[in-house]
């Protein structure tokens, strides 16, 4: 089967929307030929490259407002590739792909969009123009499709909209690799801590994410052998992000907290990381976030944590009691659950929770799922 994927960013540009496609798509390269369509985020990255047997077509812009591209040039390539593709899947949220969703339709194409979360920018008024342009041309895009793949019912449920879309909207958990270590690398983070406390956060260091919360509690905690470890991209490797990651650094150096940020790492030094620390954080605080990888991840890999209670991020503790959910933006409930992790470790991570975690999250589950998602009739 042909199957032409979209997302305006993609490998190896680093985010749960982008990870979580390029898994699946790896997995259904072994039996379709796959064609991606994305633009050119980084203008030192190839025009046409093959990764894993899927050929990523990058294509060009005029600009770019907010993290969306304004590229008329895109219509030539929707139109030649939707003609010659015999499925669409397109990754949201996105506005471009309003336009392929239109094609695609024209040229009566099975059409699936992976749902991965609304998106909530906050700021001025034009900020919310286009927070609300791109949620709008999302929303048809998702009535254009023949299915829509969601990560959670909670998070849908939190989603008005989604209750016309129900009968065409399909659950399954996100694809979760058991993360490999990588002992060198290990070896090296636990020479550098020593006999200190690491609290980490992996993901992105962009505004949703809340980590200006997560280091308020530190302050409070006022423990001067807990150091904050921070695993992913961070300040110009972040689309539009760079001026958050500035008021981070601030507030670590202001506050004297001890502090690392180790960039982007391989899924084996991912691995590595999560058996360095002693518990994970994952303190967003708005629905685009909507399920938290990591959170996963981690709890394979044996690392307790504690997330925000907000739809679709509070799932993974609930399924596997491996960690605490405590309210958005509540410095005190996090310094409290904080302290209960690091000091009755073994009631949230032992043998029979990773186990049951492994189950859980078992991504054989995930790829059968699309291989008879993709061989649907309608």
């Amino acid at each position: 089967m042909k199957i032409l994927f979209f997302s305006p960013y993609f490998f190896p540009y680093t985010s749960g929307v982008t990870t979580y496609p390029l898994k699946i798509l790896k997995y259904l390269s072994k039996k379709n030929k796959i064609t991606v369509l994305t633009f050119h985020h980084d203008h030192k990255l190839s025009n046409q490259v093959t990764h894993n047997q899927i050929t990523i077509n990058r294509m060009s812009y005029l600009f770019r407002i907010s993290k969306g591209f304004i590229s008329p040039q895109s219509l030539i390539y929707f139109f030649y590739k939707a003609k010659s593709t015999d499925l669409i899947i397109l990754n949201q949220p996105n506005f471009e792909g309003l336009f392929l969703a239109l094609i695609g339709k024209i040229f009566q194409k099975k059409i699936i969009s992976i749902f991965h979360c609304q998106v909530f920018l906050e700021g001025n008024l034009i900020t919310k123009i286009i927070n609300s342009v791109l949620n709008i041309s999302m929303k048809i895009q998702l009535n254009l499709s023949n299915k829509i793949v969601v990560y959670t019912k909670d998070y849908i449920n939190s989603l008005p909209y989604f209750e016309q879309l129900k009968n065409k909207t399909l659950e399954v958990l996100p694809p979760i690799e058991k993360p490999k270590k990588n002992k060198k690398f290990l070896k090296k983070l636990l020479n550098e801590k020593k006999k200190n406390v690491w609290i980490g956060y992996a993901g992105r260091i962009s505004s949703e994410k809340g980590l200006e919360y997560l280091v308020e509690t530190i302050k409070q905690l006022n423990n001067k052998t807990i150091n904050l470890i921070f695993a992913g991209p961070y300040g110009k490797d972040v689309t539009g992000e760079n001026k958050y990651y500035e008021k981070i650094i601030i507030m670590l150096k202001e506050f004297r907290i001890n502090y690392l940020f180790l960039g982007n790492l391989t899924s084996e030094q991912l691995g590595s990381f999560y058996k360095s620390i002693d518990l994970l954080v994952l303190p967003s605080i708005n629905q685009t976030e909507a399920f938290g990888m990591v959170q996963a991840e981690a709890m394979i890999a044996g690392t307790p944590l504690i997330a925000f209670n907000l739809p679709g991020v509070r799932i993974p503790i609930r399924l596997t009691k491996m960690g605490i959910i405590v309210e958005p933006k509540n410095v005190n409930q996090l310094s409290l659950a904080i302290k209960d992790i690091l000091k009755n470790k073994n009631k949230f991570t032992n043998n029979q929770l990773i186990k049951n975690a492994e189950i859980i999250f078992d991504i054989k589950k995930v790829y059968k799922f699309y291989e008879i998602l993709i061989n649907e009739k309608s």
